[in-house]
């Protein structure tokens, strides 16, 4: 079986892609052969996908340090006590 690169299509290229792979796995019979290329394109995919994700982690305001000045009193972050 040959080698699923999609390390040269760009973000967008990748989301379309797997849309249509994920529809054609929907079409596809369980047990079918046709699944297993498919289902191995997609987690090439999801793989590239990962590994481009760049996006900080989400913390949490009382482990992200000290509050922004204003923010106090909004009910956005709890009162000091």
């Amino acid at each position: 079986m040959r080698e699923h690169d999609v390390t040269a299509l760009i973000a967008t290229e990748l989301e379309a892609a797997r849309r249509e792979l994920a529809a054609s796995l929907a079409l596809a019979q369980p047990g079918s052969p046709v699944r297993v290329p498919i289902q191995t394109h997609m987690a090439a995919i999801d793989t590239e996908v990962d590994t481009r994700d760049t996006r900080p982690t989400r913390t949490t305001p009382s482990s992200s340090g000290p509050r922004p000045p204003g923010r106090q009193g909004t009910g956005l972050y709890p009162a000091h006590p």
